[in-house]
């Protein structure tokens, strides 16, 4: 990802007062970066971030390329200046922002950090303020806006200098706010540092499947240094209804306001009956009380929806405009997504690749009291105990499954189904189309009226046909398929299929 912004020369004697500089005064540069291939015009060499490679190769490298000096934990063996730090990621971070102006000064930040639902809420939260403020900025894994140009491509381990331009474009742009999903991959690299936060919004420590303890430790570590970055009036807002995160909070004690569906929260949301295909929630903040009816559907998107709220009360908005900001936003691509549809049976598609996921999706659509289809994608990263229990899940929670490889190869296909199967307790009930378009044209072809249809492990990603080499998602080929069937009028078929009484008249 490219974006067009102002470098500014910056001295790091000012960037690192306390800071050790080897062979000259002080150091000046316009740019700072990670890799030594990367050739440019008064620049400086981050040494040792890349913990694969050689730092004495690569500052020799850097040195051919024309660095100027070099920033570095430990003194090297160098012909140029050096600036010593102690820690060489922060610090990376932060010349970043320096060199594009300290763009989060002039404008509103918000974070948003958790283990799960980052990219919902992060969303959720630009559809509200957009409605409030016309121009929004955001950075999420499913992509981003400078709030001039949107579309654009956004990588979930992005470092500091992506980070760092996205964000002086947005600001360039007069963009009054930015919204950045932090991932677990930025929070390791430490590649926000050096940005200052006016809101950071924690959506859960829930121990996902694939997050062990000393990796949860880790997120928890980086939560802590995020916090740190609130500016002097900054504000945490928290979901009371996640236990491991009240406990982090209560030790922390920031600066908060907190929501919830069932916790006692500063905003919360109580559940109230909906149609089909949407949700409704009575809001609460502060005196003020309003219906909110989304398309979107769970009790983790309804939180979702509750941490926006509780942003915007946060920044002083009215109810009533936070409310109408959220539920413009009718869909988001891959987590929990509608099929637009007159169909028999009602599709939806979810990202859904490990067993807490999965869960949440199938416990979703399983409301309504009809029976679920759910066309799962064999995950491709996953131990052989996260692939038993993502079978367990699906034996458990959905009333049919079939079984889809698109990622592996053959023979390691066959394993991770063979080691998904091992959860099952029934490992027959289970069908194993590998095509998806097959598995997914035989799913909806087989529903019955008012049958619920998740297809789940893809989202809105792209996969391959494994026959025609076609490159599609769930959403071209289910919407494909159903166009092919005819709408079938519901209480036809529900007459069609009362049992029959036959009257009879006269003599037998």
């Amino acid at each position: 990802m490219s974006f067009n912004s102002r470098l500014q020369t910056v001295s790091l004697r000012q960037v690192f007062p306390s800071a050790q500089i080897v062979g000259a005064d002080d150091i000046c540069c316009e740019l700072c970066l990670a890799n030594a291939d990367q050739a440019s015009c008064n620049w400086v060499f981050a040494a040792g971030l890349d913990t694969e490679s050689d730092s004495a190769r690569d500052t020799i490298d850097a040195i051919n390329l024309g660095a100027k000096g070099i920033l570095t934990e430990q003194f090297l063996p160098s012909s140029v200046p050096q600036c010593i730090v102690p820690d060489v990621r922060e610090a990376y971070a932060q010349i970043c922002q320096a060199i594009a102006g300290n763009p989060s000064e002039k404008m509103l930040t918000i974070a948003v950090v958790g283990t799960h639902g980052k990219t919902t809420a992060s969303l959720m939260v630009a559809s509200m303020l957009k409605r409030v403020g016309d121009r929004v900025a955001y950075y999420t894994t499913l992509g981003a806006s400078d709030s001039k140009n949107t579309c654009l491509n956004a990588h979930p381990d992005a470092d500091a200098h992506q980070l760092a331009q996205w964000l002086a474009a947005s600001e360039q742009n007069e963009s009054p706010v930015a919204i950045i999903e932090l991932t677990d991959d930025m929070l390791r690299s430490h590649s926000a540092s050096g940005i200052e936060f006016d809101v950071v919004l924690f959506t859960g420590l829930r121990k996902s499947q694939r997050i062990d303890s000393l990796q949860a430790r880790g997120i928890e570590n980086a939560m802590h240094r995020i916090i740190g970055q609130l500016k002097q009036h900054g504000l945490v807002v928290y979901n009371a209804d996640d236990a491991r995160l009240n406990r982090w909070i209560e030790r922390h004690q920031p600066n908060a306001i907190s929501y919830g569906l069932d916790a006692f929260a500063d905003v919360r949301g109580k559940r109230i009956g909906s149609l089909p295909g949407e949700q409704t929630m009575m809001i609460s903040a502060g005196s003020c009380v309003m219906p909110l009816t989304s398309l979107i559907l769970g009790d983790h998107n309804a939180r979702h929806m509750l941490g926006a709220v509780a942003v915007g009360y946060a920044f002083g908005l009215e109810l009533f405009e936070i409310v109408q900001g959220i539920e413009r936003l009718q869909k988001i691509p891959g987590r929990m997504q509608r099929v637009p549809s007159t169909a028999r049976c009602e599709v939806h598609i979810d990202s859904a690749d490990q067993a807490d996921r999965l869960a949440v999706a199938l416990h979703t659509l399983a409301k309504s009291g009809n029976p679920v289809t759910c066309v799962a994608e064999v995950p491709e990263v996953a131990t052989a105990e996260q692939l038993a229990a993502y079978g367990r899940v699906l034996e458990r929670s959905a009333s049919r499954v079939i079984l889809t490889q698109s990622r592996l190869s053959t023979q390691l296909g066959q394993k991770s189904v063979w080691q998904l199967l091992d959860g099952c307790d029934d490992p027959s009930s289970i069908q194993i189309v590998p095509n998806r378009e097959a598995a997914i044209e035989l799913a909806i072809r087989s529903s019955r009226l008012g049958d619920q249809l998740l297809l789940a492990g893809w989202g809105a990603n792209r996969w391959t046909n494994c026959q025609t080499k076609k490159v599609r998602t769930d959403m071209e080929c289910a919407a494909s398929i159903l166009a092919t069937i005819p709408s079938e009028p519901f209480q036809a078929a529900v007459l069609a299929d009362l049992p029959k009484l036959r009257l009879f008249g006269g003599a037998a």
